[in-house]
C-alpha cells in the first residue's frame, strides 16, 4: 500500500502556499428543514444538537462512495474555532455537484499530542481543494494510492473539547473545538524508529507485532513521520522500550510536555 500526505497549517506553525476559501454562514439541518412534500407527509425528525465532549468520537454519515473533499476553511468565535469540511458528490454521469448527503465518518479525540483524527469512507481529497490557512488549525491529509482519504489529522494547541455538526443543503461537516483549562502533564513517548515514509509507518503499525498493551499511532507532521505511543508514567514507558528492544525494534523515549508535537 502506498500512502501520500499533505500538511496545512497556520503561519504560526508552518509556512506554506494554499488557496483561501471565504467563510460562509453555516446553517444546521434544524434551521433549514424543508417543508413537507405534501400536507399529509410527516416532517423529518430533527437532528439533536451536538454537545461538546472531551473524549471519544462522533460518527455518522450514509454515503460510502463518490464523495470529494473540496475545501477546508476556518471560522469561529473568541471561545472556539470552527473547521468546516466542504464536500462535492459525483453524479452518475461523473460530474461533481453539491453534496446531498454526508460521507460515513468518525472523528476521534486523542491526547499527547492533542489532536482529532477524522476517518471517512470513499472520500477523495481533491487536487484543487481550497484550503484556508488564516486562523487555521494545523492538519495533515493522508491519502491512499487511489486518492481516497485514509486519515485527516488535526492538531490542537492543548487540551480541548469538540463537537461535530452535520450541516445540510449542501452537506458538510463543521468541527467546533474549544480549549479546556486542565493541567498538562509531562509525557514519555516511546518512538519506534525505522519508517522513512508515510507508507512504511502505517505498514509498521498495521502489520507489526508489538508487546501487549503497546499500540503506537502514526503522526504526520509536514515532512516528518513519527510512530509512537505516549505515557505519563516514565517507568511504564521504559518497560515498553525494553520490551520492544528485546523484540528487535530500535526505539527512543521522547520526553516532552503533553501539548508539544513530537520530533522525529
Amino acid at each position: 500500500m502506498r500512502l501520500a500526505y499533505r500538511f496545512a497549517a497556520s503561519a504560526a506553525w508552518l509556512s506554506l502556499m494554499a488557496a483561501v476559501l471565504a467563510i460562509a454562514p453555516l446553517r444546521t439541518s434544524a434551521q433549514d428543514a424543508a417543508p413537507p412534500a405534501a400536507p399529509e407527509a410527516a416532517a423529518a425528525p430533527l437532528k439533536p444538537p451536538a454537545v461538546f465532549k472531551a473524549s471519544g468520537m462522533f460518527s455518522g454519515g450514509t454515503t460510502t462512495s463518490g464523495m470529494v473533499l473540496s475545501g477546508v476553511r476556518f471560522g469561529g468565535e473568541d471561545d472556539y474555532t470552527r473547521m468546516v469540511l466542504d464536500f462535492e458528490q459525483e453524479s452518475a454521469s461523473g460530474l461533481l455537484g453539491e453534496a446531498t448527503a454526508h460521507p460515513v465518518y468518525t472523528i476521534e479525540y486523542y491526547e499527547y499530542p492533542y489532536r482529532l483524527v477524522a476517518r471517512m469512507t470513499g472520500v477523495r481529497f481533491s487536487d484543487d481543494a481550497a484550503v484556508q490557512t488564516k486562523n487555521a488549525l494545523p492538519f495533515s491529509v493522508v491519502t491512499r494510492e487511489d486518492g481516497t482519504i485514509k486519515e485527516l489529522q488535526i492538531f490542537l494547541a492543548g487540551p480541548s473539547e469538540f463537537k461535530v455538526i452535520e450541516v445540510d443543503d449542501p452537506a458538510k461537516l463543521a468541527i467546533d473545538v474549544r480549549p479546556r483549562d486542565v493541567a498538562i502533564p509531562t509525557v514519555y513517548a516511546v518512538q519506534v524508529a525505522g519508517p522513512t515514509s508515510v507508507s512504511e509507518a502505517y505498514a509498521l503499525v498495521e502489520q507489526g507485532q508489538f508487546p501487549a498493551g503497546f499500540a503506537p499511532m502514526v503522526l504526520v507532521l509536514g515532512g516528518e513521520v513519527v510512530v509512537e505511543q505516549a505515557f505519563t508514567d516514565p517507568e511504564q514507558a521504559a518497560g515498553y522500550d525494553a520490551a520492544l528492544r528485546e523484540m528487535g525494534y530500535a526505539c527512543v523515549i521522547n520526553e516532552r510536555r503533553g501539548d508539544e508535537l513530537p520530533q522525529a
